[in-house]
C-alpha cells in the first residue's frame, strides 16, 4: 500500500477517486472508499477497518505485542500488499494553549 504524507491546517480532505469529501463535518465517513482510519491518540484502535484488513491488522498487533513494542501504524500500512488501497497520513497543526499537532491515517480504496 502506498503511504502519502500530508500536512494540512484544515479538514478539507477529498477522495481523489470520487471527488467527495472523505468525512462529514461530524467526523463520520462520507466517501464510500474509506477502508480504515487511525488516530495518533489511540493507534491500537482503528475505526472503519474493512473486512479484508482486519485479519492483517490483528496479526500485526499480535507480533508487536509479542515483541513488547507499541503499535506501529505506519509499518502496518507499508506492509499491506494491496495496490488499490492508498493510505493518507495527515498531520494537522494549530494553536490551543500552545502549539498542538495531531496525525491521522486514512485508508481509501481507489479501485
Amino acid at each position: 500500500m502506498q503511504l502519502i504524507q500530508l500536512e494540512r491546517d484544515d479538514w478539507n480532505f477529498f477522495c481523489p477517486s470520487t471527488g467527495q469529501p472523505v468525512f462529514k463535518d461530524t467526523g463520520e465517513p462520507n466517501a464510500s472508499t474509506v477502508s480504515g482510519f487511525w488516530c495518533h491518540e489511540v493507534p491500537d484502535e482503528p475505526e472503519l477497518l474493512c473486512e479484508e484488513l482486519q485479519a492483517q491488522w490483528a496479526a500485526h498487533v499480535a507480533i508487536q505485542d509479542a515483541a513488547d513494542e507499541s503499535v506501529d501504524v505506519v509499518a502496518f500500512l507499508k506492509s499491506v500488499d494491496q495496490p488499490a488501497l492508498v493510505a493518507f497520513e495527515i498531520t494537522s497543526c494549530g494553536m490551543a494553549c500552545g502549539p498542538v499537532c495531531s496525525t491521522t491515517w486514512t485508508v481509501l480504496d481507489l479501485s
